[in-house]
């Protein structure tokens, strides 16, 4: 983030109480509350007090993220056109790291609630690092999370490029709606599942991508990202919602707009001699699926997706909203997303709560958030041991 948290001391370089009375000086002294937590002064062990959700707030109140988002929905001026990664600390080897992924027409502001109550919480303050990632709504899911990939891949190699830091590994995804469906994709397989889906979908044409086909591939082929261990679903629509095809949903759609320099940048996938039958780029862009004709539960796409293999390495878990109490489960939604398309098989975990779609925003869904990551912290059994004394810094190292 732009805007790191600190805490300032104000001391005096002084022995004695008369050097104290006769000093004209003053220090200044400025120190992240991540990394040190107190001082030696005079002999003394020195609490410093720290302020860990200050930063964050002001960031939000200055980055426009509301509106941003809604216009990289409907691809105009001032969206973003590729995903963007902000670290809410400076990079903490030891630290392992919570990737947060929003939902749709959504930003880093989706997770105020989440964060704020993560980094008021010590123990998982001191084991976790937030990382979140802020990415245009408006893409073809395949597209974004290729893009997603990328952006994390450079991110920890930049930071950690022999790979032996304990960030890089034991990584937790906590993603949101369309952000779990992109958090699915990270830790499944795709061998010729997705191929076979951009074969037969009508909206696709891969035989005009000519060369450009070899950029397609990777949108559509991978292994589970590597490190992930844990994943966090929230009101996820891993089979899709019936809202994204019918009335609002399909209104909305028709609005979004695909920008041909995105598209460009992270697929190669507008064939370059489009116009030689007689078919401008922007007519092409109109026949790709946007992200909400993706999240239709009758979109081939999110019926292939759903098909795809987890990683047996990794535990997930579901948190799910209805609501009300009307009903039976199986029948529920949230007013967004059914619970039939929500639940998984095999989940290490499964909460129901009463709420609308912003689930992720109630005390009970932060709470269950850190029951997860309390027990993955025991599994981790992180010690002080475990680290080289060059390389311990305050309290936090005894979690």
């Amino acid at each position: 983030m732009p805007t790191p948290n600190v805490t300032v001391v104000l001391r005096f370089d002084v022995r004695s109480m008369e050097e104290l009375l006769a000093s004209h000086e003053l220090v200044v002294a400025v120190y992240d509350p991540l990394v040190q937590d107190y001082l030696s002064l005079h002999g003394q062990r020195v609490p410093l007090a720290g302020n860990f959700t200050a930063g964050y707030g002001l960031w939000l109140a200055r980055s426009e993220f509301n509106r941003q988002s809604l216009l990289g929905l409907l691809g105009r001026d001032r969206g973003i056109d590729q995903p963007r990664l902000y670290l809410m600390q400076p990079f903490d080897p030891q630290r392992r790291i919570i990737v947060m992924l929003h939902g749709l027409a959504s930003s880093p502001e989706a997770w105020v609630n989440v964060a704020n109550e993560l980094l008021a919480d010590e123990e998982l303050r001191c084991a976790f690092q937030v990382w979140q990632v802020y990415y245009p709504t408006n893409m073809p899911l395949p597209a974004n999370h290729a893009a997603i990939r990328q952006v994390l891949l450079a991110a920890l190699h930049h930071f950690d490029p022999e790979d032996k830091t304990a960030a890089s590994h034991g990584l937790v995804l906590v993603g949101h709606s369309m952000g779990g469906v992109l958090a699915r994709l990270m830790v499944s397989t795709s061998d010729q599942q997705l191929l076979k889906w951009a074969e037969s979908d009508p909206r696709i044409d891969l035989d005009r991508l000519g060369k450009s086909r070899a950029k397609i591939d990777p949108l559509l082929q991978f292994q589970p990202f590597r490190g992930v261990e844990r994943v966090i679903f929230i009101a996820t629509p891993h089979r899709g919602t019936v809202v994204a095809g019918q009335g609002f949903g399909r209104w909305v759609a028709g609005l979004v707009r695909l920008p041909l320099k995105l598209l460009e940048a992270l697929a190669g996938a507008i064939p370059a001699r489009a116009d030689t039958m007689g078919t401008t780029q922007e007519t092409l862009l109109e026949r790709i699926p946007n992200s909400i004709d993706q999240l239709d539960e009758k979109d081939p796409f999110v019926k292939a997706a759903a098909e795809l293999p987890i990683s047996d390495r990794v535990s997930y878990h579901s948190i799910i909203a209805r609501q009300n109490t009307d009903g039976s489960l199986a029948d529920s939604d949230d007013g967004l997303v059914p619970y039939r398309s929500a639940h998984l098989e095999g989940a290490a975990s499964e909460r129901i709560i009463v709420s609308g779609h912003s689930v992720q925003e109630t005390a009970a869904s932060i709470a269950e958030i850190r029951r997860i990551l309390r027990e993955d912290i025991a599994r981790h059994q992180l010690t002080i041991a475990d680290i080289p004394p060059a390389e311990r810094r305050g309290t936090c190292l005894a979690y």
